[in-house]
């Protein structure tokens, strides 16, 4: 890849488009997996952990998402 600054901004922009459907997806199956604990009659414990479980994930991305922004925060100013 070049040091055309064009092309950081496109490549930044695709990982901003990828890093938003991700976080976006996993927003969604956490939302879901909690509604479901609660309209859940039977077999609310298995639904509990589905929904941490998809918390858990939705968490792990987002620190991922932060750690990455720190780390071009750091190398900005070095």
């Amino acid at each position: 890849m070049t040091n055309d600054p064009s092309s950081a901004v496109s490549v930044a922009s695709i990982v901003t488009a990828a890093t938003v459907v991700a976080i976006g997806y996993r927003l969604g199956r956490a939302h879901a997996a909690w509604r479901d604990v609660g309209s859940a009659k039977r077999d609310v414990p298995a639904k509990r952990r589905i929904a941490w479980g998809q918390t858990r994930g939705l968490l792990l991305a987002g620190l991922v998402v932060v750690a990455i922004l720190l780390a071009t925060a750091y190398e900005a100013t070095h």
